[in-house]
């Protein structure tokens, strides 16, 4: 190999060496808004039906975080599909603050819960690829950030790849692989991989996958973002999510 490009390689800033997919960790910013809205209707702290209405600036917490869309205007009174819809941060911060206890407000339980659900997504764990990963670390503190996908939330893209897996089919949690077979030189099948489960979600109700996979679906459907993304003939859902990681990197998306 060239010396010059070998030196490229391990010095470039984009690190073509480094497998960004499967062990680069980032906070997942408004993906995880998902785990969020699920805890939130699993552990009954909102229904389907309820409206929270985004003041911009939630003041229940000393840092006082902002929406993403204020001081321009604010998401006004919304429903979790809406909430999701809209990517609203006022929403999930309160989703957050209610899960920690409300007005008996404890930073270890609102984070207990949240685990709880991201565990069931998988995202406490690495997927079973049979290529180096890292393993995700799931928020520690702070459940009104992390509830937003912020906090010290540390996620591989991988691992937001199969737990949005598990969203579309409604909770069941598949270990991931690369392998689909192997053969033998003349062609002969020697092993047949099939899929592995490693978790079904039966928390979670039907009124539930409805609401999230209609926000979903709303997003995609509604938002300028995704013009150039739809397929005709097909239904799409999806999330966007950013996080900043500092003022000199940017954003990740």
């Amino acid at each position: 190999m060239d010396s010059s490009y070998y030196s490229y390689l391990t010095t470039s800033q984009s690190e073509p060496l480094y497998n960004h997919a499967t062990q680069q960790k980032t906070a997942p910013g408004s993906t995880y808004k998902i785990v969020s809205a699920t805890a939130g209707l699993a552990e009954n702290v909102i229904t389907t039906s309820t409206q929270i209405l985004d003041l911009g600036k939630f003041e229940k917490v000393s840092n006082k975080p902002e929406c993403w869309i204020y001081p321009r205007g604010t998401h006004g009174s919304i429903n979790v599909a809406e909430a999701l819809r809209h990517s609203c941060n006022y929403f999930f911060y309160e989703v957050g603050y209610d899960l920690a206890g409300g007005n008996s407000y404890n930073d270890a339980t609102g984070i207990e819960k949240l685990s709880k659900y991201a565990s069931m997504y998988g995202l406490d764990s690495k997927t079973g690829v049979e290529i180096e990963e890292s393993k995700p670390t799931p928020a520690t503190e702070f459940p009104v950030m992390a509830a937003i996908g912020q906090s010290d939330n540390n996620f591989t893209t991988i691992s937001l790849a199969r737990y949005v897996t598990a969203v579309a089919n409604r909770g069941k949690v598949f270990q991931l692989s690369l392998l689909d077979k192997t053969v033998d030189k003349k062609g002969n099948v020697v092993k047949d991989y099939q899929p592995e489960l490693r978790n079904e979600i039966t928390e979670v109700s039907d009124s539930t996958w409805n609401a999230v996979q209609q926000g979903m679906e709303d997003m995609v459907s509604t938002t300028g973002t995704f013009d150039s993304l739809r397929l005709e003939g097909f239904q799409m859902a999806g999330k966007t999510g950013t996080a900043q990681q500092s003022e000199t990197h940017p954003d990740h998306a």
